[in-house]
This record gives structure tokens, C-alpha cells and sequence, in this order.
């Protein structure tokens, strides 16, 4: 019995740990991607803050992943680069555009990284979710 407390009392405190530290704070640099429709098509911005006082930079990937849910075709756009943004700035990273058809969901995902490859700030948007959910 004290044997099985021992390791449960282990596994709880691992995976609070891992809960804690697994999310991404974004108190330094903050990650946001912005939507807009224009004429039937959908453009995609992704944009860093600096929530701080000094001069950051770091990589990021803007990837947007394209479903079509009655074909099932599937078509991806990555997109990197490195930026740096002085104290309070706001900056626009990189823009796609794409059209949206009604059997479609995209899935949009801005990831930032720092010099060690380890994400710092994260935003993700679905297009086309409610749809399926309407759906079902």
C-alpha cells in the first residue's frame, strides 16, 4: 500500500509539473494572427508584440494548413523568418491569402521561437469549424 501511495503521489506531482511548464508563457513576446475577409478570399497576418522594455527577436513559422472535408485534399503554406522588434513594437511578420470554400477548414498556426529552437509564443485560429460542428 505504501508502495502504490509513493508512486502515485510521484505521477501526480510529475504531471502537474509537466502542466505548469508545458504551456507557453507569453510575457515577453506575444504572438497574434489576425484574419480579415476580402472579396470571397480570407488574408492571414501574423504579428509579434514586444511586451517589453528592451529589444527582442526570435524565429517564427506561420503555417497554414488547408482542408477540404468532401474531397479530402489537403494543401499546407509555410512560411519563416526572423525578426527583431524594438521595446513596446508592434510588427507584422508575413501575410497569406487564400479563398474558402464551404467544405473547407484551415487551421492557422504562428509559433516563436528563441535562439535555443524552444517556442516562446503561440497563437492558433480555425476557419471553418463551426461549419462542421453545424454539421454533426
Amino acid at each position: 500500500m505504501r508502495f502504490l501511495n509513493r508512486h502515485t503521489i510521484t505521477l501526480v506531482l510529475f504531471y502537474t509539473t509537466m502542466a505548469f511548464f508545458g504551456q507557453v508563457p507569453q510575457d515577453k513576446i506575444k504572438a497574434k494572427i489576425e484574419v480579415e475577409n476580402i472579396e470571397g478570399n480570407v488574408k492571414i497576418t501574423g504579428t509579434a508584440e514586444n511586451l517589453t522594455d528592451v529589444m527582442r527577436s526570435a524565429a517564427y513559422r506561420l503555417s497554414v494548413i488547408k482542408n477540404n472535408n468532401k474531397s479530402n485534399n489537403q494543401s499546407n503554406n509555410d512560411q519563416i523568418g526572423i525578426f527583431t522588434l524594438q521595446p513596446n513594437e508592434i510588427q507584422k511578420l508575413s501575410t497569406s491569402q487564400i479563398n474558402l470554400l464551404e467544405d473547407d477548414e484551415v487551421i492557422v498556426l504562428l509559433l516563436f521561437y528563441d535562439e535555443n529552437k524552444q517556442i516562446i509564443a503561440k497563437d492558433r485560429v480555425v476557419l471553418g469549424e463551426e461549419k462542421k460542428k453545424k454539421i454533426q
